[in-house]
Parts: C-alpha cells; structure tokens; sequence
C-alpha cells in the first residue's frame, strides 16, 4: 500500500472556522486495478448513529457528486466497490487562559501584603474525523481509504456546513482514483 498526506491551512475544513487546519490522507491497495471500478454503493450505517444523520447526508451528497462527475455510477445492483464512512470526534485542550487580580496593601514603614487570586482555563477545541473506506463488493477487501481530521464549529449555518463538507470531500477525492 502507498500513503500519501496532504495538510491544507486555511483551506476547505471539514465543518471548522477561519483559517483551521484540515489534514486529509489517503491509503490504497497498489495491486488493484482502479480502472475497472465503474460502479458503487453504499454500506448501511449503524442505526444507533442517528444523532448525525444530517451530516451523513451532506457528506454522502458530496461524494455521489465527486464520483459521479468522474464518472461513476451510483448503483445498488451489483457494484463494483461499496463506501462505508465513520464520524468520530474528539476533545483536545492545548494552552489555558488566566485571569487574576492582585492588590498590595502597605504595612507599617516598609512591608505590603499581597492579596489577590486567580483562575486559569483550558483551551477546549472539538477535532472531528470522517473515514470514507472503498471496499471490493465481491472480496469485501480494502481497495482505498480517505481520511479527513479538522477542527469542528457545531454552530454554523446548513448551508455552511454543506459547503465545508463539499471542499473536504473535492480534496479526498481528488486523489481517487490513484494515479500509478
């Protein structure tokens, strides 16, 4: 298998703000030839995923329209490869920010007394992952994966969240199929 990576600042990111990172990686099997695949499907998700059903769509939208305007067929009657995907996030801390205050008090000819506090808060981002797998329909072996890791803003508009979700899937799948 090769692996290749691609780091992207400030590019399309997979439903994070401003000028994130959006690191995108791909993987794929050497020994297959690719340009015999012309058809696929779609694996089912697991039910108890239901919470990001809305993302599924958006994503499955941008994939169905990246592969087929490289001309694949979406088809559920015996296709060549079929794509399974996997959401998963994650919290990270990095860095705090401190607030306090500190008042010195005089005491008798030449001491002071310090009083004061403060508290300190940790950096939170939320990382989110997509994982599209290629898988042979009749060995069910990999053929290809996409990985995309980008920071995650739950607070945006549908609209945005589609356009994010389209240039992270262009990215993936600019590099499928491989070029040997």
């Amino acid at each position: 298998m090769q692996l290749r990576h691609v780091l992207l600042v400030c590019g399309g990111v997979l439903l994070a703000a401003g000028c994130a990172t959006l690191n995108a990686d791909y993987d794929y099997d050497a020994s297959v030839d690719f340009s015999k695949l012309h058809t696929y499907g779609w694996l089912p998700r697991d039910p108890g995923s239901s919470t990001q059903e809305l993302t599924v769509k958006r994503i499955q939208n941008a994939v169905n329209s990246k592969l087929q305007a490289k001309g694949l067929t979406l088809t559920s009657d015996n296709p060549d490869f079929l794509i399974a995907m996997q959401l998963s996030g994650k919290t990270t801390y990095g860095g705090s920010t401190g607030v306090g205050a500190s008042v010195g008090i005089p005491v008798g000819r030449a001491g002071t007394i310090s009083v004061g506090g403060g508290k300190s808060k940790p950096h939170e981002k939320t990382e989110g992952t997509l994982v599209l797998d290629f898988v042979d329909a009749k060995t069910q072996s990999l053929v290809w994966r996409g990985t995309a890791t980008a920071a995650v803003q739950p607070k945006t508009s549908p609209e945005e969240q589609q356009e994010r979700i389209n240039k992270v899937i262009a990215e993936m799948l600019s590099r499928f199929p491989p070029k040997k």
